[in-house]
């Protein structure tokens, strides 16, 4: 599998996401203007012909094999740390190799123990001597009053003082931290960017100029790339579009549904307390209308993967903080 294994994992700060391919300013100018995603005259592949799998549904085991090449010759520190952005399935993955390795997943702290910073009470409850902490965004709520278990926390897994473990955090939480928190984080890892080799081993057919386009455009997220390719395949479908009322108060909820990896309604409040509860039920309902965000089985608000890329754009002309992806 090694040589045709087209995953790997590596040192952040080598991460480097994946350029277009060179085009004129003329065909730069052109593109904005066509639909996203409108089919290249080069490429004569057949879209009913394939069959390629929804963006949460491709082969782990190749990727939990790039973990095993990274780390089977090291000799483990007390914790390692995986930066996964949203949607990439870096938390899939490492569940799966921490049930090959024999590493047990733990559980989140509750809300009380979040308030209370209590971290013994959370641990004593699943001691284990090798663990996985597979979505760090869990561990931590944007108050005063629920940061203080995360600040605890940090510190005792750095010091080893609870065995050998795996923190996968994803690259908001990340980016958050790294300005908030004094100290750096060390023996931070993440997957390459994904490339036209692994886009194909994931089910995308098209023509190498097509796979380096969507590459870039999915920042080097074969998720969100997946998502986009079966949109693109689609003539009756399109990527949904902030409502034309986002505003402010638009930004600041998608930027903490980003940072906490999704919330519940109630803690969403809690982290935006100066919006009115009226306030904030309505632009939640607008944006899930306009297919931005969606609420799960566990009455979760997240963004919507095929709205990622227009929410991070959004984000980003109103200076918010970006994550590194």
């Amino acid at each position: 599998m090694a040589e045709s294994n087209h995953w790997q994992l590596i040192p952040l700060d080598t991460f480097e996401r994946p350029s277009a391919p060179a085009t004129t300013a003329i065909q730069q100018a052109w593109s904005q203007l066509r639909k996203l995603f409108i089919a290249e005259e080069d490429d004569d592949v057949n879209p009913d012909e394939q069959d390629f799998p929804h963006y949460r549904e491709f082969d782990l085991a190749p990727a939990v094999a790039a973990i095993d090449t990274c780390w089977d010759a090291d000799e483990p520190p007390s914790v390692r740390f995986v930066i996964s952005a949203p949607f990439s399935g870096s938390g899939a993955i490492f569940r799966e190799w921490a049930k090959q390795n024999g590493y047990q997943q733990l559980e989140p702290p509750s809300l009380e123990q979040l308030g209370q910073a209590d971290t013994d009470a959370w641990w004593q409850k699943q001691v284990s001597e090798r663990w996985l902490i597979d979505e760090f965004s869990s561990f931590w709520l944007r108050t005063t009053e629920h940061m203080q278990f995360m600040r605890a926390l940090l510190p005792r897994l750095l010091r080893g003082e609870l065995g050998t473990g795996v923190v996968v955090i994803d690259s908001w939480t990340y980016a958050f931290l790294h300005r908030a928190w004094p100290l750096s984080l060390p023996h931070c890892y993440c997957f390459a960017a994904a490339s036209p080799e692994l886009l194909k081993d994931s089910g995308v057919i098209a023509s190498d100029k097509r796979l380096r386009n969507l590459a870039a455009k999915a920042r080097g997220n074969l998720g969100v790339a997946l998502a986009l390719w079966a949109v693109e395949q689609d003539e009756e479908r399109s990527l949904p579009r902030l409502p034309s009322e986002a505003d402010d108060s638009t930004a600041f909820i998608l930027y903490s549904l980003l940072l906490h990896h999704g919330l519940k309604g109630e803690y969403l409040q809690m982290v935006l307390p100066l919006m009115a509860a009226n306030q904030l039920d309505v632009q939640l309902l607008r944006l899930q209308q306009n297919g931005i965000i969606d609420l799960d089985e566990n009455k979760v608000w997240r963004i919507n993967v095929y709205a990622y890329p227009d929410v991070r754009e959004f984000l980003a002309a109103r200076g918010f903080w970006l994550d590194g992806f």
